[in-house]
């Protein structure tokens, strides 16, 4: 016999607890982790640690706890998944020779990039300035104006004057 909260529970009764939810577990991890067999593998786990769980704790709702368990180890599960994915994920080096292009390729693509940095230095310097906080350091729109003390839109109008000034730079013959 186990104890949870101020009863105690027979085994066979928790055996039943876990049949009568277990549909409902899978199909609640199979929501957050999109993966039937993980879902399965993380029901099991879940079954593990519940067990695990000393018989002086005090549970008082036995199926919240059980869930509680179930989202952090699908929580857990998913940054694990991610962090695996980013580590597979190698940028290639934009200044390593392609040797599959043909030399007016290579040579066309850097006329382009001389070009497009006359354009960006062309541009008046506050829109320069958050053209290059947009495009080299990644940052949102929210983020840019909260830096500068500007309103989100007039990121949006020195974005849109940037793009349209390296554009008409980039075609004019």
């Amino acid at each position: 016999m186990t104890l949870f909260g101020d009863k105690l529970a027979p085994a066979p009764d928790l055996t039943a607890f876990f049949n009568e939810r277990h549909e409902q577990l899978t199909n609640y991890l199979y929501y957050m982790v999109h993966s039937r067999e993980n879902a399965e593998e993380l029901a099991q786990e879940t079954y593990f640690r519940f067990l695990k769980q000393t018989p002086q704790a005090a549970i008082l709702d036995l199926n919240a706890f059980l869930f509680t368990i179930a989202s952090n180890l699908a929580r857990d599960h998913l940054r694990a998944a991610k962090r695996d994915q980013e580590r597979e994920f190698v940028a290639l080096d934009d200044n390593m020779p392609d040797h599959k292009s043909d030399p007016e390729a290579v040579i066309a693509k850097r006329c382009v990039e001389q070009q497009l940095q006359r354009a960006i230095a062309s541009l008046p310097n506050k829109t320069r300035e958050i053209f290059l906080l947009y495009r080299a350091d990644e940052l949102s729109y929210k983020q840019i104006a909260l830096r500068l003390n500007i309103s989100e839109r007039n990121v949006e109008h020195h974005l849109h004057q940037a793009l349209m000034q390296c554009r008409n730079f980039l075609t004019k013959p």
